[in-house]
């Protein structure tokens, strides 16, 4: 009992504001306040800067009908980003007051709107603050992994858009360290925070755990800090009286009494109850170590009269001390008093205590499990939209796909079938020119035969001539209709074979095509009108022309490279 006794003794408190009146607005910002009284983002911003000042002075609840009306006039506006804000500046206020189930819920709000909004610096900044302000819910609540979670993704939003920020982040994650016994993690973690404010919490915060580690040294070292960098009496007062509170532990009460006798010096300008308390609970109890059991009951007497002004936990502080005091004064009858009285009130404390907490826990927890399967849900239909609109890109796509083989498939059926047109007209004039020529023979033929006939004792017999024409015209036109076939169907053969061979003569030119049709000998002399051995010749000559040595080299077979 006496270590949980010691332990309330030496436990920093927050301090309480000594006057609960409003504190009133600096001028520049009543100023500002009317001159923005429209229904506008003017307006909005105007209510943010005067709910700042009340945050910057840490009289957050002070600014509850400013974060009212802008709550209000987000909605109205129905702008994204003053509802997550106005929403976190609710769930900070819930978080004063210690309705932390209330606090998270709003906050839980304000993440999910912030974080549909366009990453930017304002909007990160935004989230930083949100994760901290729950950060410290948890760590109310002793719901640690929680709030580490939480930390993890303020600090991953916030980055190295602010270090202030990011400052206060750490120094909630070294608290969080701190109260799970991590005492390195935690220092890690305020050293980290100084990297980006000098501020003599964050000092006093080290300091805090070097005294639990029994570094007492590096804990007046940082106190020392602390109470140089304080910017206001209640910060300075902390940093003295756990000065005291080492002294103690050292053995050193001289030092300790120094301590707490200036503390109570200090607190006449700030009438701070709280403090008050702790200093004369301290300097009791440093009596206490020296003796002097007179001193000693009269600062304990003059704290249990503040304690019975604030709250239950606070008088149960002073009984413990009071049942030490006793038991040194030798008075043990009544200190027996004081141990009942104090277990009595303990238990009732705990018990009121742990109802409280379990009935936050559960309705945090109920919350915390409607959070996660709005998660999950919301994953999954953001999982189905982005299914749903691969689906739509891959329609698309195959859609463009076919429409593109389609209209190329059309244009290729118009171009084969404008060839094969221009095919069909060039073979109609050709067939039709190769006719007339024809006709133009045979007409000359039946005039002389006509001729014949009716002079059939004239000079001269045109019979030979008439059917020497015949047959050269019947020749000329088989070759024509190669010819013009071939270059259909092998358009470029000519220009590649002369390409390679410029030497070659037109009849070795056309024997390449004859051969390169697959004509075997006979079809060519046939013809050419020439004789099978006159073909022979001709092949042999062309071989050499070719520079084809190797006997066993096809001439099929080579001129069907071209």
């Amino acid at each position: 009992m006496i270590k949980h006794i010691l332990l309330l003794l030496f436990v920093s408190f927050n301090a309480l504001a000594s006057n609960d009146s409003p504190l009133p607005l600096p001028d520049s910002l009543v100023g500002r306040l009317k001159e923005h009284r429209k229904t506008d983002v003017a307006r909005a911003e105007a209510l943010d800067a005067a709910i700042g000042f009340y945050d910057k002075k840490e009289r957050i609840l002070d600014a509850q009908g400013y974060i009212q009306e802008l709550s209000i006039l987000a909605n109205d506006l129905k702008d994204n980003y003053y509802i997550a804000l106005s929403d976190y500046y609710i769930g900070y206020c819930e978080l004063e007051k210690h309705n932390y189930a209330a606090s998270i819920n709003k906050l839980n709000e304000a993440y999910r709107r912030a974080e549909m909004l366009r990453l930017t610096d304002r909007t990160r900044l935004l989230l930083g603050r949100i994760s901290l302000t729950k950060s410290s819910d948890f760590l109310s609540l002793n719901m640690f992994p929680e709030g580490f979670e939480t930390l993890e993704r303020g600090l991953d939003a916030v980055d190295k858009v602010d270090l202030k920020l990011r400052g206060r982040l750490l120094n909630n994650l070294g608290n969080l360290h701190a109260d799970i016994g991590n005492s390195q993690a935690a220092l890690e973690a305020y050293k980290n925070a100084l990297k980006g404010e000098e501020r003599g919490w964050y000092h006093y915060n080290i300091a805090t755990v070097y005294s639990d580690m029994g570094y007492y040294d590096s804990a007046l070292m940082y106190l020392d800090s602390a109470m140089f960098l304080s910017t206001s009496l209640d910060d300075s007062l902390r940093a003295k009286q756990l000065k005291g509170v080492i002294y103690n532990k050292q053995k050193l009460p001289q030092q300790a009494e120094q301590c707490f006798e200036e503390c109570m010096e200090d607190l006449r300008l700030c009438e701070n109850p709280e403090l008050i308390l702790v200093v004369n609970l301290n300097n009791a109890y440093t009596a206490l170590q020296n003796k002097d059991f007179e001193k000693a009951m009269q600062l304990e007497n003059n704290a249990e009269v503040i304690a019975h002004e604030l709250q239950e936990d606070k008088v149960l502080d002073c009984l413990g001390l009071k049942t030490l005091i006793l038991k040194g004064m030798g008075e043990f009858e009544e200190s027996l008093t004081c141990i009942l009285q104090y277990d009595s009130i303990r238990e009732s404390i705990l018990s009121r205590q742990d109802r409280n907490k379990v009935h936050e826990i559960a309705h945090l927890r109920e919350i915390t499990a409607l959070e996660q399967q709005f998660e999950v849900e919301r994953k999954v239909a953001k999982q189905r939209m982005r299914y749903m609109g691969v689906i739509a890109l891959l329609t698309i796509v195959l859609v463009l796909t076919i429409v593109f083989f389609l209209v190329k498939n059309k244009r290729q059926k118009e171009l084969l079938l404008k060839q094969e047109l221009d095919l069909r007209n060039r073979e109609v004039t050709s067939k039709t020119m190769s006719q007339m020529q024809t006709n133009e023979v045979l007409n000359e033929v039946i005039e002389k035969l006509t001729h014949l006939a009716n002079n059939p004792k004239g000079v001269g017999n045109p019979l030979p001539t008439a059917i020497r024409e015949l047959k050269s015209r019947v020749d000329d036109g088989a070759k024509t209709d190669f010819d013009y076939y071939f270059v259909q169907v092998h358009p470029d053969f000519y220009a590649h074979l002369k390409r390679d061979f410029p030497d070659l003569s037109k009849n070795e030119l056309r024997l390449c095509a004859l051969i390169r049709a697959n004509l075997n000998i006979k079809e060519i002399a046939n013809l050419n009108n020439v004789s099978i051995d006159s073909v022979k010749s001709s092949r042999k000559r062309l071989r050499k022309s070719l520079g084809i040595v190797d006997s066993n080299v096809d001439l099929v077979d080579f001129l069907s490279m071209y």
